[in-house]
């Protein structure tokens, strides 16, 4: 049986992890605010330039801009965003296994490899014993944006020399502060929207209206297409953001009530041993006394 000395000592070591939670729920508080603001912002850019892409994915093909392309076999690409740090709940496992599986069972993800945005998924994938070409880990948030386009951009000139055949995105997308939807979406080549439920064009999909380009189709698309790519990275990274500082605010708030329960019943403990203790001593002097 533990002692009132250990016992206290425990529930001082549960106090003081309990300030630490604590404070790192206030400090993932605060970020939160910022980085879901900043996905607020983005996400109306970004959706517009989502519709303009596979609106003209439904009209365009392979000839007429090679990111319409569709090759069959070849390399697939994803470019995953987790964090670096932990204690976050099931934040960036949810997604690992979700991406794993669909590796295994997806027919699309031939040959896969992995470009990965934080320590968290280039672990997970590299014990499994997949392929990373590209891992960007423990930077900080403004340096992670900044590289975004020059990591994009090698694996854009990958597959336009034919080397990949596909990219795609995984990531967690930001629903709310308590929820985090794991989302794995094409890149590259451009398509139209899928019905729900599958993975195939939908020929209701497609935009059938006459598109005109000033000054021209090929300017236009140059300028576009690779706009509209670097943006849902962007967007991606930003809920990869505001997921993470969500899941920890969360995994950190049970974190410190699972603490006050555990002093409660520490406390409670304590006060048994320390009236056992003096119900012993009292009958020892009363037992001495009756002795004499």
């Amino acid at each position: 049986m533990a002692t009132l000395r250990d016992i206290r000592r425990r529930i001082a070591s549960v106090s003081n992890t309990m300030q630490i939670t604590n404070a790192m729920k206030m400090v993932s508080t605060a970020k939160l605010s910022r980085a879901q603001n900043a996905v607020r912002r983005a996400q109306p850019y970004a959706q517009v330039m989502r519709r303009m892409a596979t609106s003209l994915a439904g009209g365009l093909t392979g000839d007429d801009h090679p990111f319409f392309a569709h090759r069959e076999g070849g390399k697939s690409v994803v470019i995953l965003f987790t964090s670096d740090r932990g204690l976050c709940g099931a934040f960036n496992a949810s997604l690992n296994k979700k991406l794993l599986a669909t590796l295994k069972d997806d027919d699309r993800f031939t040959d896969p490899e992995l470009v990965t945005f934080g320590r968290k998924g280039q672990e997970f994938f590299t014990r499994r014993g997949f392929d990373i070409v590209k891992s960007v880990v423990q930077l900080q948030e403004a340096e992670k944006a900044a590289l975004i386009p020059t990591v994009l951009k090698e694996q854009i000139d990958r597959f336009l020399e034919g080397e990949v055949g596909r990219i795609f995105l995984a990531y967690n997308e930001f629903k709310s502060a308590i929820g985090q939807e794991p989302t794995i979406a094409p890149l590259l080549p451009i398509v139209p929207p899928a019905p729900e439920g599958g993975h195939e064009e939908s020929a209701d999909a497609k935009d059938e209206r006459e598109t005109l380009f000033e000054p021209s189709q090929t300017m236009v698309l140059n300028q576009l297409l690779p706009n509209y790519m670097e943006n849902q990275c962007f967007l991606a990274h930003l809920n990869n953001e505001a997921g993470e500082q969500g899941a920890r605010m969360v995994a950190m708030d049970g974190a410190t009530r699972n603490a006050g329960e555990m002093i409660t019943s520490l406390t409670l403990q304590a006060n048994k041993v320390r009236q056992a203790a003096i119900t012993k001593e009292l009958i020892e002097i009363v037992n001495g006394a009756q002795a004499l």
